[in-house]
């Protein structure tokens, strides 16, 4: 078996060490990997000292060979493009969350995998982990009972030079006039919001689609898109969502949820033991282990697709309903700037850090209270109306925005 990876940053990185450390003793041969010979990026010494082949583009690389697999750890405008090359070329694909910028792009790999009959697995690992699989699989067997309500928490400071890293980092739009949509919701905290949908899905490879959502977007951060979300959605199986997430804090909050069932809860709280819980009504608590555990099995499990011995548990419509909520908020509702009087400049291990003041304080009361900043009444919060998202199904610009 054959794969090709795409990029050497970033989190390209992890997944190449991840690849070359192989824990599960699978058998695949690293066919190249993509990369421009142009750009500067370091490239990791297992593809050097292994000899993979390097290649500007995958056109260059089908040229002369082929792959089974190709993994996808690329900027998000690129994934579109990349994702049906593959495709075309007779590879499964594995590409890094989010699976692209757009819902309508979205549906252009989900059309071309079915036109191939070649599958295109979503990288968000906590949905291919066994805790949260067998959570999962409890949850639609009734154990809990009908879902009420979710919400979550992740508070993870960002410095500035984690906006100036790349090109595209913060940006709604690249240089080139592609989407990007790069945001705390899109991007590092993604993984969260995703897996609130995602439990909640009506089968093991499905995920809960938003109805329509609340949700206050800002900025303390000199880039363009938000840096601080907050948002309630309700999805279409009746469910209330709570989803909060900022850069712009002084203090690392790993994440922390809790979902309520009408015979139990789950809760998970990393900063205690990272330990996933399901509390039943009879007080009996299961214990399902650490969702961040082997996070690359999402590899071995496409490897295993490719040999039809496993399936995929997030393919492009499990990974749509998160891009829905990305999408539909960027349509519709407009980024508001911190006042300059709670924006702090400070330092992190030697790194500028913009952060708003009391910031770790105010989503932990908004998550206890389960509120959003605007329903609080904080002098910089600025309440944003209820969108209906259950048709939506096109991005098409984003609010009160201009390149």
């Amino acid at each position: 078996m054959k794969l090709v990876i795409i990029g050497v940053s970033g989190y390209a990185k992890v997944f190449i060490e991840a690849m070359f450390l192989n824990k599960e003793n699978e058998k695949f041969e690293v066919a190249g990997f993509i990369y421009p010979r142009s750009r500067k990026s370091p490239i990791p010494s297992q593809l050097i000292e292994n000899n993979i082949p390097q290649y500007d583009s995958l056109e260059e690389f089908y040229k002369i060979d082929s792959a089974d697999l190709v993994i996808i750890s690329s900027p998000i405008n690129l994934h579109l493009e990349q994702t049906v090359t593959a495709l075309r070329n007779g590879s499964n694909v594995l590409c890094e969350k989010p699976i692209a910028a757009t819902i309508q792009d979205a549906r252009e790999m989900e059309r071309v995998s079915l036109e191939t009959g070649k599958f295109v697995a979503v990288g968000f690992q906590w949905s291919f982990c066994e805790p949260i699989l067998s959570l999962k699989k409890d949850i639609l067997d009734g154990m809990y009972g009908k879902a009420i309500s979710a919400k979550t928490v992740v508070e993870w400071p960002r410095t500035v030079r984690y906006y100036n890293r790349a090109s595209w980092a913060g940006k709604i739009m690249d240089d080139y006039g592609n989407w990007v949509l790069d945001s705390v919701a899109n991007n590092a905290t993604a993984h969260f919001l995703h897996n609130m949908l995602f439990l909640l899905g009506d089968s093991m490879d499905q995920a809960a689609y938003p109805e329509t959502i609340t949700a206050d977007t800002y900025r303390a951060n000199d880039i363009e898109n938000y840096d601080t979300f907050a948002g309630k959605i309700k999805t279409k199986n009746g469910v209330d969502l709570l989803f909060l997430a900022s850069h712009a804090v002084k203090e690392n909050l790993n994440p922390v949820f809790e979902f309520t069932f009408e015979k139990g809860k789950v809760t998970f709280d990393f900063s205690k033991d990272s330990i996933l819980y399901g509390h039943k009504e009879d007080g009996t608590i299961k214990n399902y282990g650490n969702p961040f555990d082997n996070e690359m099995r999402k590899i071995f499990t496409c490897i295993k697709a490719v040999r039809n011995e496993e399936t995929i548990p997030c393919p492009i419509d499990a990974a749509v309903p998160q891009l829905m909520v990305i999408n539909a908020v960027t349509e519709e509702i407009p980024i508001t700037q911190f006042t300059k009087d709670v924006v702090i400049t400070g330092e992190i291990e030697g790194e500028t850090l913009l952060y708003v003041k009391d910031m770790n304080n105010i989503l932990d009361t908004c998550y206890a209270l389960e509120k959003l900043p605007s329903e609080m009444g904080y002098s910089w919060a600025k309440a944003q109306p209820t969108v209906n998202v259950a048709n939506y199904s096109k991005f098409v610009s984003a609010k009160n925005w201009k390149k």
